[in-house]
């Protein structure tokens, strides 16, 4: 009965090592698969301890390898590394991200490759693209959306202090009024952060945001307008400047970021109201 027992531990023991060692290589199987390109290159280069020649850190398509010096378990391992690829590559043209027309093609050139901007999301989620600000004019072309609103707001400030002094709808003397609150605006106030993405990070920081950019363009424009006049405007009309524009381009602002949402860089940022629509168009190509 004893000697029974103990091979009956025995074949135990056995069995529960032989699973352990199962275990064990089926999740190094598995942790292999799931590896990427530039894991995988740390493995051979660490582990093989054999020379990489590569263009870049996530390009395996010039490695060079002396097979010679490998173990048979090490050419194995490659050749497993080389299955999932092709097999990847397999489901890869399955679901239609690879163009069986150019399969051939060296995917890594990238002259081929698209920017976001470039790339044709029809049928599939959009993706959005942030751009730094670089507090300069190049913001202004990034944000034309935004510059427009500006435009106009300055604009209407303008046809508002036309009305109130009764003068007929004229629209090349709004123009000429609105002329030098615009330009100054443009071609100040993005150098002041006006155009960044901090401007509209949030409603609650638009008054803030919005003042350096104000306080310099506008005494420009008052400046800009004297010199084209050929006289210096009163001080309550100097008031009244001041106060308007700032009142129309917040108030222009705040129904911006309330459309199209905030730009803060935080995780999870204030949507706009018409970011629901985009939603729903997105979810319409995809069907």
């Amino acid at each position: 009965k004893i000697d029974i027992t103990m091979k009956l531990v025995i074949i135990a023991l056995f069995l529960q090592f032989f699973s352990i060692y199962y275990s064990f290589k089926v999740d190094s199987i598995n942790r292999i698969q799931n590896l990427n390109k530039i894991q995988l290159s740390s493995i051979i280069k660490y582990k093989f301890n054999v020379k990489l020649q590569l263009k870049s850190n996530d390009d395996l398509d010039d490695l060079k390898i002396d097979i010679s010096k490998l173990s048979v378990e090490e050419r194995e391992r490659l050749e497993r590394i080389a299955k999932i690829t092709a097999e990847a590559d397999i489901l890869a043209k399955e679901a239609g991200f690879i163009d069986e027309n150019s399969a051939d093609e060296d995917y890594n050139d990238s002259s081929n490759d698209k920017s976001i901007r470039e790339t044709n999301w029809s049928g599939q989620s959009s993706a959005e693209e942030t751009i730094s600000s670089t507090n300069s004019w190049q913001d202004v072309l990034n944000r034309k959306d935004l510059a427009f609103g500006d435009s106009a707001a300055l604009t209407l400030f303008a046809a508002i202090g036309k009305t109130n002094h009764g003068e007929d709808f004229d629209l090349i003397g709004l123009l000429e009024t609105a002329a030098p609150f615009v330009i100054s605006w443009l071609v100040v106030s993005p150098f002041l952060g006006s155009f960044s993405r901090a401007a509209t990070a949030s409603k609650a920081s638009l008054p803030v945001m919005l003042i350096p950019g104000w306080a310099v363009s506008i005494p420009v424009a008052l400046v800009i307008r004297a010199s084209i006049k050929g006289y210096v405007p009163p001080v309550p009309f100097i008031i009244v400047s001041f106060i308007s524009t700032y009142v129309v381009l917040l108030a222009w602002r705040f129904l911006y970021v309330s459309a199209v949402g905030t730009t803060s860089d935080d995780e999870y940022r204030q949507a706009g109201f018409l970011e629901v629509f985009k939603m729903v168009g997105n979810l319409l190509k995809r069907w």
